[in-house]
Parts: C-alpha cells; sequence; structure tokens
C-alpha cells in the first residue's frame, strides 16, 4: 500500500512525460509551486545533487533557459546562487561549450501535496526527486535523487 506522502511511481512517470512534451528540448520548466522558501529548499538539494555528479574543481554551469512566461520565477535565482555557493560560475548563452563547463536543464511541477524536481546534466546524467510537504508545510526531499545515465542526446 501507498502512504499518503507518497505519489505512485506511474504519477511520477507521467509528470516527466508531460513536462517533457510541454517545452522544447534545451529549455528548464519552472511550474508555480508555491512561496520562495520551496524554492530555497528545491535549489539546495538540486544543486547538491549537481555538485555531486560533477566531481572535481567547480567548473562554468549555463542554465537550460526557462520560458519567457517563467522569467520571474523564484526558483532560477535561488538554484543559482546555490551552484555559486559549491563552487560553480554561472555562464550565459547557447554557444557550444568548452573546457570544464556544463549545461543544466531542470524541470520543476507542482505535484500532489509537493514538487517534483527533475535535472539533466550534459544531456547525459538525468536526476529525479520528489519532495512532499512536512507537517509544519515546508517542502523537504521525500527522498534522494533517483539517477540515471543516458546516451548523450543528439
Amino acid at each position: 500500500m501507498i502512504g499518503r506522502n507518497r505519489v505512485p511511481v506511474l504519477g511520477i512517470l507521467a509528470v516527466i512525460a508531460v513536462s517533457g512534451c510541454a517545452i522544447g528540448p534545451n529549455t528548464s520548466y519552472v511550474g508555480n509551486f508555491g512561496p520562495p522558501a520551496d524554492a530555497r529548499a528545491l535549489a539546495t538539494a538540486m544543486a547538491e545533487f549537481v555538485s555531486m555528479r560533477l566531481p572535481g574543481p567547480p567548473g562554468v554551469l549555463v542554465l537550460d533557459p526557462t520560458p519567457r512566461d517563467q522569467a520571474s520565477n523564484t526558483l532560477t535565482p535561488s538554484f543559482a546562487a546555490a551552484l555559486r555557493r559549491y563552487g560553480f560560475h554561472m555562464g550565459a548563452g547557447s554557444r557550444p561549450l568548452a573546457g570544464t563547463a556544463h549545461r543544466v536543464r531542470y524541470l520543476v511541477t507542482p505535484l500532489d501535496n509537493g514538487a517534483l524536481a527533475r535535472l539533466t546534466i550534459d544531456g547525459t546524467t538525468d536526476g529525479a526527486q520528489f519532495f512532499v510537504r512536512n507537517a509544519g508545510g515546508s517542502l523537504q526531499p521525500g527522498g534522494p535523487f533517483t539517477v540515471t545515465q543516458m546516451e548523450a542526446m543528439q
């Protein structure tokens, strides 16, 4: 039996599939999920995931942009600030990356009593994590990021 704070795997897969279809391949997405404290909680966990997946000295990261109608979302600046705290430098632009630069795509969608965060690094590492609301109403990780390695996307 699935607990009240758990989301069925099929539900998560459906959200991932739908969010992947709603935007372009080099675009990030941030749904309207809650107060600024939610953005900070998500951003901190997402930055930790990126730092663990990119060992060695931190390099340059380029975040895939969100659509224009999401330009004022609270998550993107919180995510960039959290990545800087891990020592990463933030790059910009859509030119090919060189040296130690990496491209990060993020999809964050409200779901049930929380949010689902999905990150892709360089088109080859994909991680997803569900965040649930605790009794105090704050978002917290519902478990660790689930990681998959993919073949490089063309």
